[in-house]
């Protein structure tokens, strides 16, 4: 998407699972809004692919972001090329569907270390950076919550207690590191036509129109949301349009969250 805004000028951006889906849009309309972006992501080849398109403003680091070690490397790589943090999009996750006698410790373990272990581990690797940037200019950290950080559906035991475990931290973190000059907030998208999304619901039916017909039957809209509405809430939380707003969850959902 092409757009003439420039609310991003001049600022530096991290976001984690930036290969592809919510996170690949969210780097191409930052890049687009004069941000200088780098983005981690387990997909290699997905991952430069991006980042030779997009250029100088551009860096891709290879990296699982439950691991110390890759957070600080992907931390220490953009103040290299860039010189400054102003921006921690947390954003890579899974999906997982099961009832709470269906999935296995390991299983469960792996959600909850992905989905909430990760995403705090990540702010612990940048917040030095983040804070030496605010004594300057305002800097934020966003995260990709979901609607079931805000409802609870059956079925989705473990994902939603990890989703609902990003809520509280949004709060926490808000609170925190509000006289520090660091908001905080999340999105939270309802279903999104993602690699990601199709991988965690191809169990439900064999046809994916059918997966798409069971999901978009429970969104007022009547539709899928699109990765780079997401992005387009991601833009606006983390941009100065946004000064006053912290511990905000901001549902993308296509009226889910309204019944």
């Amino acid at each position: 998407m092409s757009t003439s805004l420039k609310r991003l000028q001049g600022r530096v951006a991290l976001v984690t699972g930036g290969a592809a889906g919510i996170g690949a849009a969210a780097v191409r309309q930052w890049v687009e809004e004069g941000a200088r972006v780098t983005f981690t992501d387990l997909n290699r080849d997905a991952g430069e692919a991006l980042a030779r398109d997009l250029g100088d403003a551009c860096r891709f680091v290879q990296g699982n972001h439950t691991a110390e070690a890759d957070n600080q490397a992907a931390v220490d790589a953009t103040l290299q090329a860039f010189g400054q943090l102003d921006i921690l999009y947390n954003n890579a996750g899974t999906i997982a569907q099961g009832g709470i006698g269906d999935m296995k410790a390991m299983r469960i373990e792996e959600v909850l270390r992905v989905n909430l272990l990760g995403p705090f581990l990540m702010v612990q690797a940048a917040l030095p950076a983040l804070r030496a940037r605010a004594r300057v200019r305002q800097c934020a950290i966003l995260f990709t919550a979901s609607v079931q950080s805000l409802i609870a559906r059956p079925g989705y035991t473990a994902y939603g207690a990890s989703k609902h475990g990003i809520g509280g931290l949004v709060g926490s973190l808000a609170l925190e590191l509000a006289p520090e000059n660091i908001r905080v907030n999340a999105v939270c998208p309802g279903p999104v036509d993602t690699r990601l999304f199709r991988d965690g619901t191809r169990h439900i039916a064999s046809d994916p129109a059918e997966v798409a017909s069971k999901y978009m039957a429970g969104v007022p809209m009547g539709r899928f949301v699109e990765p780079q509405e997401v992005a387009q809430a991601a833009s606006f939380l983390v941009s100065d349009q946004a000064s006053a707003i912290t511990g905000a969850m901001l549902p993308v959902d296509g009226g889910i969250t309204a019944r």
